[in-house]
């Protein structure tokens, strides 16, 4: 049960987590609309900004050339005016922030091996501008120098321009980036809308309308108005479901006819039945009489020549035990007791000579129990039997069990519950085989009881056997509080020198006799348990008026 509501769980986990179509739609649209504002609102401004300012720099390195080309012109015809005139080029220029005319001269050092550049400024524009010959392009400013060497004056052009413009390019691609973005994503929003009713609706009524049509309700219709594919689909499950229900109604028409036909034959049928089943029932009979002559062809000359052997081995063991004992005794007497070394070597020896032979005395004991179980699992069944009050029988086995217990068993709470029988149903058993069967019962509870009992002071242990009458038939029920038995064990309960009591304390073959003559009854029994809880093993056998035993 635990394992289903696991898998249970872990099935509706699976189905939450799945993704439906309206999700994939959303999906899909999301992504697209991700990427592309990703595009406009990133990449996009990125790439413009950048031409921006290559067409800028551009700008100003031709305006750079253009004042150098003046310049020079006017340095070879000796014209000063026309120098003036060519850095006038650039000075209506709301962007610049300075043009200035450097004078370049080599230094070389003392050796000559070695040289550099000096920069001074020959003329400039805003006069009062303090330039820095080695200044060069920032955020806020570009830089551009063009060289020029005349016969008369070797210098270079400096021009800087303000990057405001650029800066206010760049909010400005921002700002319509991001407008853009935002009207694709609200267009995106729209679109998923759209596609989620248009298509994720239809889809879920059809799953919802599928649902109910695989439980059994044929009346369920897809209303569609749409032309496209899910239009056709809605249409081809309505056709679906039509011929369903036109399908079931001639199926049921045809299950009347045959019901009618049926009763006429009920009569019949059912003694047909009866009949199969008393065959069949025979047959298991048969088939495990032969099974068991065939064992005992097997295993009764088997029987008696090891039942011969076991009882000298022993008899043999308690006479070692007893000649251990002796040794102990005469060891421990004043004659030896000086002598150290028969105290520490001699003593240990024979204790442990002691324990294995009382070992071989526990498992001697526990094969002879197995072979007189075979023994007694290959004598003929008697098929004497004889109609009893269920409760009556076992009230009796109860008070002969109690009074077959060791007294120090007696602690442990035996209780019958009768189940109510108005009509004083009886059923039919042979009683020898029966007490054997609620005996090996008993038997099991009272061990595991104990057992359970010596690992918890506090346990209280109790033992109950009930009595339940049913339209078909009657229940024994055995219960106890002790260990429970595992679901490995319990696999294997019912098999033949199957145990799961110590060596000394169990054969294997109690429950497997008790099957057998549960099933001689016509019955069966099962076992139900709980580890460290309880343990029912419950007994089901027909009433006296159910069954017919020749």
């Amino acid at each position: 049960m635990v394992n289903n509501s696991r898998h249970s769980a872990a099935l509706n986990v699976v189905r939450h987590m799945r993704l439906t179509v309206k999700t994939k739609i959303w999906l899909a649209v999301t992504s697209i609309v991700l990427l592309f504002s990703f595009f406009v609102l990133f990449y996009l401004p990125v790439i413009q900004e950048r031409s921006l300012l290559n067409n800028f720099n551009k700008d100003v390195q031709n305006h750079a050339n253009t004042v150098a080309l003046g310049v020079k012109i006017a340095m070879t015809e000796q014209n000063f005016q026309g120098v003036q005139t060519a850095m006038d080029f650039v000075k209506k220029d709301p962007l610049l922030q300075f043009v200035s005319l450097l004078h370049t001269d080599t230094v070389w050092d003392a050796n000559r091996t070695r040289y550099r550049i000096d920069r001074t400024v020959f003329k400039t524009y805003p006069e009062q501008k303090k330039v820095n010959v080695d200044a060069t392009s920032s955020d806020s400013s570009v830089v551009k120098r063009t060289s020029f060497s005349t016969p008369m004056m070797t210098g270079e052009i400096m021009l800087s321009f303000s990057t405001r413009e650029i800066v206010q390019s760049k909010r400005q691609i921002r700002i319509t980036s991001l407008f853009f973005s935002f009207l694709v994503f609200s267009i995106g929003i729209g679109i998923g809308f759209g596609l989620a009713k248009s298509i994720s609706v239809p889809v879920l009524k059809l799953r919802d309308a599928a649902t109910k049509v695989g439980r059994g309700d044929l009346t369920q219709r897809v209303q569609s108005n749409s032309r496209d594919e899910i239009g056709e689909l809605g249409t081809a499950f309505n056709k679906m479901v039509t011929d369903l229900s036109t399908t079931r109604q001639e199926l049921d028409a045809r299950t009347s006819e045959l019901l009618v036909e049926q009763r006429k034959s009920d009569d019949l049928l059912e003694g047909l039945k009866r009949t199969l089943a008393d065959l069949r029932e025979t047959q298991e009979q048969l088939i495990r009489q032969e099974k068991l002559a065939s064992i005992g062809q097997l295993t009764k000359g088997l029987v008696d020549r090891l039942l011969n052997p076991l009882s000298y081995i022993n008899n043999f063991s308690d006479i070692s035990l007893e000649l251990l004992a002796e040794c102990r005794e005469l060891l421990a007497s004043e004659v030896y007791a000086a002598d150290e070394s028969i105290q520490t070597e001699l003593v240990p020896l024979l204790a442990m000579i002691e324990t294995n032979a009382g070992k071989i005395k526990d498992h001697g004991a526990s094969l002879t129990r197995i072979v007189r179980s075979m023994d007694k699992l290959l004598q003929v069944k008697s098929n004497e039997f004889i109609e009893v009050d269920l409760n009556s029988f076992i009230d009796e086995q109860l008070v002969a069990y109690r009074n077959e217990l060791d007294e120090t068993h007696h602690h442990v709470g035996l209780e019958l519950i009768i189940g109510t029988n108005p009509d004083n149903i009886s059923i039919r058993i042979v009683p020898t085989e029966m007490s054997t069967v609620v005996f090996s019962l008993l038997n099991n509870a009272m061990y595991a009881v104990l057992e359970k009992s010596l690992r918890h002071p506090d346990f209280q242990p109790q033992l109950t056997v009930a009595t339940i009458f049913r339209e078909d038939g009657a229940e024994i029920q055995v219960r106890d509080n002790g260990a429970g038995i595992s679901a490995v064990e319990k696999e294997q309960l019912f098999s033949p020198f199957f145990t799961t009591k110590p060596t000394s304390k169990g054969t294997g073959l109690g429950l497997f006799i008790s099957q057998d003559i549960v099933k001689t009854h016509k019955g069966h029994i099962t076992v139900e348990t709980c580890q460290d809880v309880c343990t029912t093993f419950t007994i089901n056998l027909p009433t006296a008026t159910a069954v017919s035993v020749g």
